[in-house]
């Protein structure tokens, strides 16, 4: 330990930082001739398969959302109350039901109208009964 610490003592400053760089190099590729070799390895490819497939779902385009929870129409169009009426009678007064088929239809489907998305949810439980 004292023949490093007197090795360390008697050099410049700029011969012990190109030591220092070649080390950190030559870790680097030990490193990264380790992950190389790793992947040769049978029953390896699937880690690096995952990674992409989950990248891939990370930075996927993702569709617009609407903005805001409901819109004014639901309280203002009297259409709107017409066809919340019908999709009571069809849910049988579940209203939670009723709002979580409205909510699947907006994922599926966004940016249509409100009366649009009545109008499916009861085309397709009208379709569905019979």
């Amino acid at each position: 330990m004292q023949d490093l610490a007197q090795f360390v003592a008697l050099q410049p400053p700029f011969i012990i930082f190109l030591i220092t760089s070649f080390v950190v190099i030559l870790l680097y590729f030990a490193l990264y001739f380790m992950s190389v070799l790793f992947q040769l390895l049978p029953g390896s490819k699937f880690l690096s398969s995952d990674v992409d497939d989950i990248m891939a779902r990370l930075f996927r385009p993702q569709p617009p959302r609407p903005r805001g929870r409901i819109s004014q129409s639901y309280r203002t169009d009297p259409r709107n109350r017409y066809l919340q009426s019908d999709l009571l009678v069809l849910v049988k007064g579940d209203v939670a039901a009723a709002k979580r088929l409205l909510a699947q239809q907006r994922r599926k489907h966004p940016g249509k109208s409100d009366n649009w998305y009545l109008e499916k949810v009861i085309y397709d439980l009208e379709r569905d009964r019979h």
